[in-house]
């Protein structure tokens, strides 16, 4: 009797705590507009992973780049990812860039305008960063 109140009452924590957790996914039906923002979305991804490798060019080369570091920091924290494609990931290529910003209560439409404005602000930081590295490309193909 003793061992079953406790095995319920277990089970009682371990679903109140599973309910509670902060990465709840919203379940809806994939359409035309999140099959092209979540495209759009893989697009922002590689280009931050370029990112991560122009950073780490930038570090090796003393070049200050604090102003973009900032845009990152911004960027990184209002991505976020297309409803029924959290977490989606290519086989083949497992990313070292992951986003586990709360999604939005947006339409399909509004994930969609949202996601290409993602992609213009990171196409921008991509190069800007292009321009910082483009001396030090300069010098070794001197």
């Amino acid at each position: 009797m003793k061992s079953s109140k406790i095995l319920i009452l277990s089970l009682l924590i371990c679903s109140t705590l599973f309910s509670c957790s902060g990465h709840k996914h919203e379940h809806r039906e994939i359409t035309p507009e999140l099959e092209e923002a979540n495209s759009i979305h893989q697009n922002s991804l590689d280009l931050r992973e370029e990112i991560m490798d122009f950073e780490k060019s930038l570090k090796e080369a003393e070049i200050e780049y604090t102003d973009l570091k900032d845009e990152l920091k911004i960027w990184d924290k209002d991505i976020i990812e297309v409803p029924g494609f959290e977490h989606s990931h290519d086989d083949e290529h497992q990313r070292k860039y992951h986003v586990h910003n709360p999604s939005k209560p947006f339409s399909d439409a509004e994930h969609l305008e949202y996601q290409k404005v993602m992609h213009d602000e990171i196409v921008a930081i991509h190069g800007k960063m292009k321009v910082l590295l483009a001396p030090k490309v300069m010098e070794e193909e001197g």
